[in-house]
């Protein structure tokens, strides 16, 4: 009875077929799913009327025997490390100690603008710029204290832009990596830029900024707002804002915020602020949304008292 292509699989797994394999060609073509998995880690004899006429293997095994004698087909290191180069999205640049350029990928060519090296080319020729810069001390200190650097630095071939620069030694020789990071830098002027503004938002009495989640609760809300509503941090934290605006106005008010949330367009309003206390507070919202990495994330709301 013929056996499953689960039952001949299963044999593979069992390592029934751990030396060297006949087959015969009907049997090769009857189960050659089984056949073609075998010969992957070793070579299959096909025989005809009982002799060996034909070998089936792996095109990994065919090719090392394919290879010219003596040639074991590995590559030197320097061969490894350029190949390894050749697929990285950094700038890299592999130099002798004497600062010869020996070899630089195709991230790098592009970035710097660099169309062909002639042999024995030094860094100093390629790239003017590095003499005298701070890019020519870290990896000099490189090269002395065998140690690897690494520093961020506005780069004089494009200017405005800013790299990430990195010298590591490998033996005699001199590896410098570097990538872009501009838009990394502007993100962390951004964000220092906004921790300035909310300082000085709350060192305002007058001013408020409140966060709003997406269905409208406070996420964060400054000491402004808090003295406006004698109400403490931690009891408006999850609260919904349009809870503490009038009641006559909560409807317009709603409104505005869905605009932000669902169209995702700024929007101004004014409202009233019930407070703890007899008095009430008249704001005016300026209404942005909050824009995340995958889409509106909430509402920012800058409040100036009327």
């Amino acid at each position: 009875m013929p056996r499953d292509d689960n039952q001949l699989f299963g044999e593979l797994r069992s390592n029934q077929y751990d030396t060297p394999h006949n087959v015969t060609s009907a049997e090769l073509v009857r189960s050659f799913a089984k056949w073609r998995e075998i010969s992957l880690t070793r070579p299959v004899h096909i025989t005809t009327h009982g002799r060996v006429s034909h070998v089936l293997t792996g095109v990994r095994l065919f090719q090392q025997m394919m290879q010219p004698a003596g040639d074991d087909g590995e590559m030197s290191t320097d061969d490894r490390l350029t190949a390894l180069a050749d697929w990285l999205k950094e700038g890299f640049i592999l130099c002798t100690a004497d600062e010869e350029i020996l070899y630089i990928n195709q991230s790098a060519r592009q970035y710097l603008g660099l169309q062909s090296l002639k042999p024995g080319t030094q860094l100093s020729d390629a790239f003017p710029e590095f003499d005298g810069s701070v890019m020519q001390v870290q990896f000099r200190r490189t090269l002395e204290k065998n140690e690897a650097l690494t520093a961020d630095i506005p780069t004089q071939r494009r200017q405005g832009r800013w790299v990430n620069f990195q010298s590591i030694p490998l033996g005699d020789r001199l590896i410098l990596l570097f990538r872009d990071i501009t838009e990394e830098v502007e993100r962390y002027r951004k964000a220092d830029m906004k921790a300035a503004m909310l300082e000085a938002i709350d060192r305002n009495p007058q001013v408020s900024c409140v966060r709003l989640s997406q269905r409208g609760l406070i996420d964060m809300a400054d000491k402004s707002i808090e003295d406006w509503l004698g109400i403490c941090n931690a009891k408006l934290i999850g609260i919904r804002l349009h809870d503490v605006i009038l009641r006559e106005e909560r409807h317009a008010f709603r409104n505005a915020l869905d605009r932000v949330i669902e169209q995702n367009q700024p929007c101004n309003c004014d409202a009233t602020l019930m407070a703890n206390r007899e008095e009430q507070v008249s704001v005016h919202c300026a209404m942005v949304p909050l824009r995340g990495a995958y889409g509106t994330e909430g509402v920012t709301i800058i409040m100036t008292r009327r």
